[in-house]
Order: C-alpha cells, then structure tokens, then sequence
C-alpha cells in the first residue's frame, strides 16, 4: 500500500446505533422506496430502472422501487474501490480502514484576512487553493474549491477541473457539474490523463458528487450527469443533504430513513444503468436552526447525522463519505471549533471520506487561513484514531525495570538516553504551525496569533511549493476541451 494512503489507516469504529437500529432503518428506507417512491426527472434513469423491473409513472417521474429489486441492485455496487492520483503514491483504497479528507467546492467569495472582509473568487483561487493542498501533508482529495467569477458560466466547471488536473498529483473530486454535457468533457480530460477511455474505466483518477433533493427526488441534469460518470465507471458520490424539520422529519432515525431511500435510489439506478459502476454513500445531513429555520451544519445533531449514516453505509457494503461543513463566518475560534469535531469524530466513528477542509458559511467562503489550521486539526484527529500496539517490543518491560525509579540507580530514572526513545519519538504528531516552545521565546518572536501563523504558512507554501505538472501534450489537449466545451 503507498505510503500517502496508510498515513490515514484508523483503527476500528465505534459504533453508534445497534445492529437492530440498523437493520429498522434500512427496512424503512426500502418501505419508502416502494410505497411512496422517489421522484425522478431524468427520463434515461426511468427507463434504465423500469427496464430493470421498477414501477415508473411517467405523468409524476415518480418511480417506485420493489424490494427485492433494490436488494439486488445494491448487492451490484462493487467494494474495494480505489480512488487514484495522478500517480499510484497517492492512491487512496475505500476498504473501511482508512479515513480520508476533502476540500470542499462552491465558494463565491474568498476571506482576506488582512482586510478582514471578502471578495469574490476567481480561477487563481483555485490555483492556488489546488498548490496549497498538493503540499499539506493530511489532505487527501482535492475538490475545485471556488466558482471562478472571471471565468464564463459555461466553462468554470471544466476550467476549474482543468487546473486542478493540471496542479495536483491527488486524486480530484468534481462537485459542480450541473448537465451529462459537463460529466462528459471531464470524462474525456481525465481520459486523456490516464490514456484513454478503457484505462479511466479501471483507474479512478476522479469522482463525482451528485446531490439528491430531499425530500424523495432527483434532479434530472445532476442524475442525467451521474449516468455518464457510471457509464465511464467514474465513482460517484451519492450526496444526500436532508434537513431534519424542513426536508426530513425532525429526528435523527426519521432524518437517516429519508437520506437511506434517497441515496439507494440513485445508487440503484446507476447499477441498472451501468452494472458494477462505483457509487458511494455520501451524506452531508444538518438540522434547523428551530430559531430561523437556517441551516445548522456544524451542530451536535448533525456529527451524529453524519457519523450514522457512515454505519448505514456500511450496512449496505458501500463506501462512505460524508461531513458537516462549517457554520462560522470568518476562520477561527468557532470554524476550528466546529472542523475539529467533525474532524474527531469521524477518525472515531469510522467515516471512510470527510469533506470541508478551508472553507466557511456553509462551503460559500475559501480561506487559506482555515485550510493550514483544517489540515493541523486533521493530523491531530488522525494521530487519535491510530492503533495502539500493545505488543512484547511496545511495552518495554525490561527498559522499564532497567531505566527504574526516579532518581536512583545509573539511568536515575531516565528514559531520554535510550535509544528507542529518539527512533519512537520520531512518531509523535508534530504540527507544522502551532508550537510548544515556553512563553518566553513565542514573546520574542512576536507574539504571533494563530491566524498569523496560518496565513504565513499559506504564503511561503505558494512561495516555495512546486507541484509536478501533467506532461505539456497532455495539458495542450485539456486546453483543447476547454475550447470545445465554449463552443458547444
């Protein structure tokens, strides 16, 4: 296994609903799948689904699922999925041992903390927020983090996904495409990268997200775009985002039963279009705000959401991803707050893929500031999710009868001298912004606060990074599909 990935190996989940919780749930889900159904308005994914044996009535796009049918398709998702880089170093395995982190997409605005206000981003964002995540050591996927406003409407998806090919060596994520035309260009440049058609089919170097519309429906451009990812075998991220009391019930179960009917439906319905075309349970749930009615990504409620639908993903044998997002303004006391939690709690509860790192208001904002501070708060929940050997070599018996007690003997109770200590201590989680040094010494050099700290990391990380980027022929027939995707 490359080394990248086994940075994020965890240790087993604990779990959060019992097996009985689980198996209601699920029962639930496929209750509704096939009595209330769900709304469909992709007319090639009605007619995949009705040719596999589902009932359609083409006057509502309401397709409703029989039981056994749903059993079967879902038993067709493959396991063992690995999300590629460019290169195999930062190959990524989905096989329940790992817990992965993502940028986040869709910023309109970038936070410049030297004004402390916002501007809108463009496609040097994007640059830059790309070159920043090829170096931070615990990200693991890269998504286009902004809508580029000095890029036309029509091509910002397929320019953002150009440069982030062309940047970083991780694997990217798409998150933006809005029609099957938009899935189709990317599918050609990722081609293009990994040699052709066929070669993309058994070497994922991208992914996609398509979001469901809860309660109980499915765009028809998003689900048109996920039947091109599955015919290319481009795994696609099922998105659910229902929101307890406004497009779910108001409680967790009755939040997890919607999400469940949503996030099988399409993950049926890409089998019965492309048998065996990866698909992973995604889901970004959240609460209201009982106040206003706003979103509430960041709450307790939804870390529980988002932890216990990883289980029902793993219920059903499917990857998982998911997260929370960030509620807080401006980088920080509460976005650290609120990333960190989520941040633990996946590494403990057992979310295979977490989305979020560097951005604010709910995945409108990019900061670089957050991005340095996001990817600290991911090593440390990493470092928590370790497996602690307990073996004859860890527990150093005879150093610990030889080092003895404090102050007696020659070693006087020492364990500094001893030559594993340097070897082990070497694995200890260092942070690459905060630091322990005594008061004294943080005062002399001046007293710098942490969003200093972040931000000059962020600047000699553009300053000093060089990502590897793809060959100049391959680049030049990206540049190529960009111009056909104007002209189309």
């Amino acid at each position: 296994m490359p080394a990248f990935a086994d940075r994020f190996r965890v240790r087993r989940p604990v779990p959060i609903l019992k097996e009985e919780d689980k198996k209601q749930i699920h029962e639930a889900g496929l209750n509704v799948m096939g009595t209330v159904g769900v709304r469909i308005h992709s007319k090639l994914t009605r007619d995949s689904l009705k040719k596999a044996g589902a009932i359609v009535d083409e006057k509502t796009s309401v397709v409703k699922f029989p039981e056994d049918l749903t059993r079967s398709l879902i038993a067709k998702v493959p396991q063992g999925v690995v999300l590629a880089g460019r290169e195999k170093e930062f190959d990524l395995p989905l096989d329940g041992q790992h817990c992965y982190y993502t940028t986040d997409g869709c910023g309109i605005s970038v936070w410049d903390q030297k004004t402390r206000s916002r501007r809108l981003s463009v496609l040097r964002d994007i640059t830059d927020s790309a070159t920043i995540s090829d170096w931070l050591p615990y990200l693991s996927i890269y998504e286009p983090m902004v809508v580029p406003s000095d890029v036309p409407q029509k091509t910002h998806v397929i320019v953002g996904m150009k440069e982030s090919f062309n940047i970083t060596r991780k694997h990217i994520l798409s998150e933006s495409t809005s029609t099957a035309q938009e899935a189709a260009f990317q599918i050609r440049m990722a081609s293009e990268i990994v040699g052709g058609l066929e070669e993309l089919r058994k070497r994922h170097i991208m992914s996609a997200m398509v979001c469901t519309m809860s309660p109980l429906t499915l765009d028809g451009h998003a689900t048109d775009a996920a039947m091109v990812w599955s015919e290319a075998k481009v795994p696609v991220h099922i998105t659910g985002m229902a929101m307890m009391g406004v497009s779910s019930p108001a409680t967790i179960a009755g939040n997890l039963i919607v999400n469940h009917a949503e996030t099988l439906a399409l993950a049926a319905a890409i089998q019965a279009h492309a048998p065996g075309s990866p698909a992973i349970y995604g889901s970004v749930l959240s609460n209201m705000d009982p106040r206003t009615g706003a979103i509430q990504l960041a709450s307790p409620e939804g870390l529980l959401l988002c932890a216990a639908a990883g289980e029902m993903a793993r219920y059903v044998k499917m990857p998982s991803y998911g997260g929370t997002g960030c509620n807080a303004k401006t980088p920080g006391m509460q976005s650290s707050l609120e990333n960190g939690m989520l941040a633990l709690s996946s590494v403990l509860f057992g979310q295979e893929i977490n989305n979020g790192i560097g951005m604010l208001d709910c995945s409108t904002v990019l900061s670089y500031e957050q991005m340095i501070i996001d990817d600290d708060i991911v090593g440390r929940a990493i470092a928590t999710g370790r497996e602690v050997p307990v073996t004859k070599e860890s527990m150093h018996m005879d150093m610990i009868r030889e080092v003895g007690i404090l102050g007696i003997g020659p070693k006087k109770g020492s364990y500094l001298g001893e030559r594993s200590t340097m070897t082990e201590a070497r694995q200890f989680y260092q942070s690459s912004i905060f630091t322990s040094e005594p008061f004294e010494q943080w005062e002399k050099k001046g007293k710098k606060d942490d969003l200093t700290l972040a931000k000059e990391k962020a600047d000699w990380i553009l300053k000093n990074h060089t990502p590897v980027r793809l060959d100049e022929g391959v680049s030049k027939r990206l540049d190529q599909i960009v111009k056909d995707a104007a002209n189309a």
